[in-house]
């Protein structure tokens, strides 16, 4: 017998009568008006959803768990190269994000609206902040699984265990960081598609594309060319209603494009972030047999630059390799930030990033072998359960021993691997009992299964399968550019797409055994009319 979830959802998917047109969007089925409204039993297991999210957020508080924003000192101890000198973003803000080249400007937006709180406002607010961005990532977690057909039971169990209980969500959220925000984001926007893509509501689309742009300007792993797919999926699913899938999109995709625009102006840069060649070098060049590098210089296909290690002190490149140009706008001309760390966002790392990547490709090319080995390797910390990122943090400790259970049970991780990326970033090796198997299965089948389920909608579901496409497409993405650049960080690279590839997984997985069942439920009564 095919259980009641599924009975359910299959008569949903079926359709229903269509009903006229409404002033804000166009026509819809009835299927749909009861996909779009919030039912007992979904208000019921939204209700529960969040009351275990609270709770599992108060036990961590009784453990221990504290919400770190030590950036805020503006020590060297607590620096981090993704902002800006606290003390600019405290007195100067305006005109320091607008020189802002080196990251894309929303983290240092928050971060400088949080300096200009009071001092004892600055941690409820930010925890409030996160508090709000996590029920927002759980509620449209569960309801996105129920929209993609998941059985309501199921996107609960889901939801529960691998969202709300997770040890790595809660680590992320105590964290002042864009990590976490680029999830939540990630996860609403994802939500507001499905019910783009299924009521033609412009509230909707503009939730997706608000959501998708803010991630674009939250994450350097994100770029443009993400976002336009995005864009180019959706006016396909909607190409009956294409001029209103523009219009809708037309204020967030502006944006990105101004600061794009902005960027290229400023620095010559076309990307968010003036770190590429770097970010590449670090993969690559650094870890290169100083022979290689040699011969190469030898040959003259390198240049000296490609002996120095990137993201090396200004000094190092200044006058030898480029000449730091003064300015009276301190996030642009000084050399370093206050507590004496290095100021990145300095013009002068954006013409030595574009020379490092000319380098890296070089090398690339002579030694592809190389390259694929390092790409493994990334891919392994890719691979890595993302919570510990968090081993040397201040709230490992209060943690550790939950997370070590859960990352048995749920990661299906043998031993957790205390500095995965310091590991292979080093050393070049990674050990398979530090991976984790449940996330190599989730990537396995979302990315093999999404498409050809995607496929198989696209005329029944086309909500469905234009969703599946984005999620997809979002998801190969990041893995790819990610992998293909990174290597020191790719488990936190990982935490940024939030429960989305999971989604996929439970999704494809879900169809399968839907499948088998209508199978055997046609061989029964093929049987009994015999």
């Amino acid at each position: 017998m095919v259980p009641l979830d599924v009975v359910t959802d299959q008569t949903a998917a079926a359709g229903g009568a269509a009903r006229p047109a409404d002033e804000d969007g166009p026509a819809t089925s009835s299927t749909e008006q009861r996909r779009g409204r919030v039912t007992d039993r979904q208000g019921l297991a939204v209700a529960l959803l969040v009351l275990a999210y609270f709770l599992v957020r108060a036990t961590a508080w009784i453990a221990g768990v504290r919400y770190d924003d030590s950036v805020l000192d503006g020590t060297r101890a607590t620096d981090v190269w993704q902002l800006l000198d606290v003390r600019l973003l405290q007195g100067d803000l305006i005109d320091s994000i607008w020189h802002l080249n080196s990251q894309p400007p929303l983290f240092n937006l928050y971060v400088g609206f949080i300096l200009h709180m009071p001092a004892g406002l600055r941690t409820p607010i930010e925890l409030a902040f996160a508090l709000t961005l996590g029920v927002a990532m759980v509620v449209c977690a569960y309801l996105l699984l129920v929209e993609l057909t998941v059985p309501r039971s199921v996107a609960f169990g889901v939801t529960l265990v691998c969202v709300v209980a997770s040890p790595a969500y809660l680590l992320y959220e105590h964290w002042l960081n864009y990590a976490y925000p680029t999830a939540a984001f990630g996860t609403i926007g994802a939500w507001c598609l499905v019910r783009y893509l299924r009521s033609g509501r412009a509230r909707f689309g503009l939730g997706f594309f608000t959501a998708y742009a803010a991630v674009v300007l939250l994450s350097s792993s994100y770029q443009i060319e993400w976002l336009g797919v995005g864009v180019l999926i959706v006016v396909i699913a909607q190409r009956q209603h294409w001029r209103q899938v523009l219009a809708v999109a037309a204020v967030p995709v502006v944006v990105v494009v101004g600061w794009y625009a902005k960027d290229y102006a400023q620095v010559g840069t076309t990307t968010t972030s003036s770190w590429l060649g770097m970010n590449l070098a670090r993969s690559v060049l650094y870890r290169a047999p100083a022979g290689q590098v040699a011969d190469l210089q030898h040959q003259g296909r390198l240049d000296a630059l490609a002996s120095i290690p990137p993201f090396s002190d200004p000094q190092v490149y200044s006058p030898r390799f480029v000449h730091a140009q003064p300015s009276s706008v301190a996030a642009i001309g000084a050399l370093t930030k206050a507590d004496g760390a290095t100021n990145f966002n300095n013009p002068l790392y954006a013409t030595i990033a574009n020379r490092y990547l000319h380098d890296d490709l070089v090398w690339i090319q002579a030694h592809p072998r190389a390259y694929v080995n390092d790409v493994s390797g990334s891919v392994a910390v890719w691979m890595v359960a993302t919570d510990q990122n968090f081993t040397s943090s201040v709230n490992w400790p209060a943690v550790r021993n939950y997370a070590w259970l859960y990352d048995k049970a749920v990661e299906w991780q043998p031993v957790q691997d205390p500095a995965p990326g310091f590991v292979v970033f080093a050393r070049g090796w990674h050990r398979p009992a530090w991976l984790s198997f449940q996330a190599i299965a989730v990537y396995l089948v979302a990315l093999v299964g999404t498409p050809i389920l995607a496929w198989r909608r696209r005329r029944s579901d086309p909500a469905l399968a234009g969703t599946l496409v984005v999620l997809w497409w979002t998801t190969g993405y990041a893995m790819a550019t990610s992998t293909l650049v990174e290597i020191g960080e790719n488990e936190r690279f990982r935490s940024e797409l939030g429960p989305v590839p999971l989604i996929l997984a439970v999704v494809i997985a879900t169809a399968v055994v839907r499948w088998v069942w209508q199978r055997r439920a046609r061989d029964e009564d093929a049987l009994h009319s015999i």
